[in-house]
């Protein structure tokens, strides 16, 4: 009877981790850790999971994935030179401590490793799965009906009533904000990042796919379907500017892969016989598909530019989008200050510089806004939000960028050791994408997409405490080694039932 409380317990700690997932900053969080960025209430059920379930199956010899061995290389060396950044001499700043800023930086790398160790181990069978991928279409179903509420408040009286702030003072630590709808999250630019990292990845990999985890259809159409078209509308409702170019980016990936697919169809024999015998074997072969993918490009091209008009007509930020000056001092400064981003790449500018000057083990994790100082280009302190930062605030300045964060902080050791452990995630999912079970095939894609869109959500948030592609590539895991376990099984599985 005990464990089948305790089954049912981990059970419902594991729904309410994902079902809580769109939820980034809420202030009871925040005062029971003592953070005030991301205090996500998932965090919470994840310590619990850790207790409950994840420790007692180590302790009982359960065995950790392999792809989790270049992640856990990664954190071990993070801590390793982080320790040795203490006998370095660190520049000192507005007397904030250096020790309690490098263990911060050092928790929240672990809340992110244990986001994705707990997400592969734990739905190790097809029903979790299956239970796991329901679960968060739902949670992903309230977090688009209630962007659509702040949406329908906002562009049809410019304000938010009342009651709607009160509720969002329960979740969040942050306001609401004037024309850009923010979900749960902290801040529309987090939101764009959940979406692009978990939820839509496995809307679109579904749709694609032409299934779903639900039986529930209307005419034809998905509950994925439906969420899928929610999510691009949402998406462009947060006016994130990195969070549409990841969304198109993987896009573009589908584009590829659906021109690739064309290539092979017109190669297939059978078909050739019957659909394509007339046109001549050297077009079928290289003009037709330059065609099509040329086709394709031109209206991603298309896409692209009128998604950059709708944006310079309704975001203040990209009004000047298309106004490139040449022959003045740092153009690309000049024309990313234009479009108000360019604090963003004199961040990235000092975390490069820091880079430079310790490319082999980095500075330490958190260590990297001691040095921010030193590394400022004169264009930067013309900046007033770079100026504000430095004079009128106590806070260190952080790099906005996970790329140039690991480069900065854990050097090309660290770096190298992070994108080891990406690449172990995309071949597992190339390696299920063919898989036989439904659930597996839209993890697999999913996965794929989610890497296409870290590359360029990676240049807008640094921290290693949202669980959004750590959870998804812990499916992207734990999918493959349920698709090898059977593999392995059907493989010694005898011969006529072993009679023989």
């Amino acid at each position: 009877m005990l464990k089948t409380i305790h089954k049912h317990l981990v059970d419902g700690v594991w729904l309410a981790l994902v079902a809580l997932l769109p939820v980034t900053s809420m202030p009871l969080v925040v005062h029971l850790v003592g953070s005030d960025t991301v205090a996500a209430p998932s965090g919470v059920f994840l310590l619990l999971l850790l207790i409950l379930w994840f420790v007692p199956m180590l302790a009982r010899r359960g065995k950790l994935p392999r792809q989790s061995l270049p992640l856990l290389a990664l954190f071990l060396f993070a801590c390793l030179t982080t320790a040795l950044a203490l006998f370095r001499d660190i520049p000192a700043y507005k007397g904030i401590p250096v020790l309690a800023n490098q263990a911060k930086a050092v928790v929240t790398l672990a809340v992110g490793v244990s986001f994705y160790l707990v997400a592969s181990t734990w739905p190790r069978d097809s029903q979790r799965l299956e239970r796991t991928l329901r679960w968060i279409n739902w949670s992903g179903m309230v977090l688009l009906l209630w962007c659509l509420v702040q949406a329908f408040f906002w562009y049809s009286d410019n304000r938010y009533p009342d009651w709607l702030r009160s509720i969002h003072e329960l979740y969040s630590i942050g306001p609401l904000y004037r024309q850009r709808v923010s979900g749960f999250a902290l801040e529309p630019s987090w939101l764009a990042h959940q979406l692009n990292l978990l939820y839509l990845p496995l809307w679109l990999a579904a749709t694609v796919q032409r299934t779903s985890a639900h039986r529930l259809r209307v005419w034809k159409i998905s509950l994925e379907n439906i969420l899928l078209v929610g999510g691009v509308v949402i998406l462009l409702l947060t006016l994130s500017r990195i969070g549409m170019l990841a969304f198109l980016a993987m896009v573009a990936y589908l584009l590829v892969r659906g021109t690739l697919w064309f290539n092979r169809w017109l190669q297939n024999k059978a078909l050739q016989s019957r659909l394509t015998r007339r046109i001549p074997e050297q077009m079928r072969r290289r003009v037709v598909p330059a065609l099509v993918f040329s086709l394709l490009a031109l209206a991603y091209l298309l896409v692209f530019v009128g998604t950059g008009l709708l944006l310079s007509r309704i975001d203040t930020r990209m009004a000047s989008l298309f106004q490139f000056k040449l022959g003045v001092d740092n153009p690309i400064l000049q024309y990313a200050n234009q479009l108000l981003f360019a604090a963003r790449l004199v961040y990235w500018e000092a975390g490069w510089n820091i880079f430079n000057a310790h490319p082999i083990l980095g500075v330490g994790l958190g260590d990297a806004g001691f040095y921010f100082a030193g590394q400022m280009s004169p264009f930067a302190w013309g900046l007033m939000e770079v100026r504000d930062l430095f004079y009128r605030t106590g806070n260190l300045l952080n790099i906005k960028s996970l790329w140039v964060r690991l480069l900065a902080e854990t050097g090309i050791v660290g770096f190298s050791l992070f994108i080891a452990w990406l690449l172990a995630i995309l071949s597992s999912a190339l390696k299920i994408e063919k898989a036989p079970d439904r659930a597996p095939r839209v993890i697999a894609l999913a996965g794929q997409m989610a890497i296409i869109g870290l590359v360029f959500e990676g240049f807008s948030v640094d921290t290693f405490a949202f669980p959004y592609f750590w959870f998804l590539f812990g499916l992207v895991t734990v999918a493959c080694i349920q698709i090898t376990k059977t593999r392995t099984m059907d493989v010694s599985m005898p011969v006529n039932g072993g009679d023989e």
